[in-house]
């Protein structure tokens, strides 16, 4: 099976996010905050390119959303994100990516609902 992210595209992708993972490590260095704007230049890009390329990018996902977190964020989870997407892209038959999908479909939906609220008759 062909992977769907090319070599060239994949290098460019984890060049520019490493890339940007740098820049907020040395920002948490200097003792900076970057008020989320790498986050707004990294995620819609990564996330809209996988969801266009009908790939799974619930690593890219879980790694953004971990970003968020402060002092964990300066870790280049981002960078991590991307690589493990293209590592499944390119190795559907590994044991990750069977065992992620595995535990994913395990997991039960929630369906959304109106909560019940309790109402007292009593004054």
């Amino acid at each position: 099976m062909e992977p769907k992210i090319s070599l060239p595209i994949a290098f460019l992708l984890v060049c520019y996010i490493a890339l940007t993972d740098i820049i907020g490590i040395i920002l948490v260095f200097l003792a900076l905050d970057d008020f989320w704007i790498i986050d707004i230049l990294t995620f819609p890009i990564t996330q809209l390119y996988f969801r266009m390329k009908g790939i799974g990018a619930e690593y890219d996902l879980s790694m953004n959303l971990l970003e968020l977190i402060p002092y964990v964020g300066a870790l280049p989870l981002r960078t991590i994100g991307v690589c493990m997407v293209i590592y499944a892209d390119r190795h559907p038959e590994s044991q990750v990516a069977q065992k992620i999908q595995s535990i994913a479909q395990k997991m039960p939906v929630k369906k959304p609902g109106v909560p019940k609220i309790p109402i007292s008759t009593s004054k």
